[in-house]
């Protein structure tokens, strides 16, 4: 019998073996990351300087001071936080939220005498801290939003679903300009398991990405909370 392989499907073939899907690229780079230190500290990324005020960016992760140059200083019941846990997306009273991620709602907080609202999503993906390390769930939060009503936990969401409206300025922690507080953690220890966003952008680290419907968001990656 005579066997013989077409020269596309040879082609083909080596092109899938050289170069993978994206989603395949995007889980195998995030399990060499380090997303913490040794120390057990969060890494820092921040955003990259074409992308500083895309979506409405005004606070990146990691930050010790405010845009005015005062310090971050929040004072939470058991904690003094002094460097950004999260990013800020600054939008007018009633802009749209949205989902940076597929995934399910796991929790809501209507409207917390502090921060006001909040709407948190658990993700399809996880991660490693470290590289060699156990794997965690992602979740995300916003908060300083008015939750969208009828959303329940345990609902499931799509990237880009409307989740709420960003809140106005009528809390102590918003300040005086109302945006989304965004942030991405890695399970339920507040203090230390939140994560640089920069790292999971659809559009590469660092590289702050839009909800667009024509193009396909990866699994492990996000989108802004807010249109852009």
């Amino acid at each position: 019998m005579r066997h013989f392989t077409s020269k596309r499907y040879l082609i083909a073939v080596a092109l899938v073996l050289c170069t993978g899907t994206w989603e395949a690229r995007a889980q195998a780079d995030q399990e060499e990351q380090s997303f913490v230190t040794p120390e057990g500290v969060p890494a820092i990324h921040g955003v990259e300087r074409g992308f500083r005020r895309k979506a409405g960016l005004c606070l990146d992760y990691g930050k010790t001071r405010l845009r005015n140059g005062a310090p971050y200083h929040v004072v939470e019941p058991h904690r003094t936080i002094t460097r950004h846990e999260g990013m800020d997306f600054c939008k007018r009273a009633g802009s749209p939220v949205l989902a940076p991620a597929d995934g399910r709602i796991r929790f809501i907080e209507a409207d917390n005498s502090a921060y006001g609202g909040v709407v948190g999503i658990t993700t399809g993906f996880s991660i490693r801290p470290r590289p060699k390390r156990a794997r965690q769930r992602v979740f995300v939060e916003m908060v300083h939003i008015v939750p969208l009503p009828g959303l329940r936990v345990g609902q499931l969401v799509k990237a880009g679903q409307l989740v709420g409206h960003v809140q106005k300025a009528n809390r102590p922690s918003i300040g005086t300009t109302p945006h989304v507080h965004f942030a991405v953690r890695r399970c339920n220890d507040w203090p230390t398991c939140h994560i640089d966003p920069n790292f999971f952008w659809r559009d590469g680290p660092g590289r702050v990405s839009c909800h667009d419907t024509s193009n396909p968001l990866p699994k492990g990656r996000i989108v802004a909370p807010v249109p852009c």
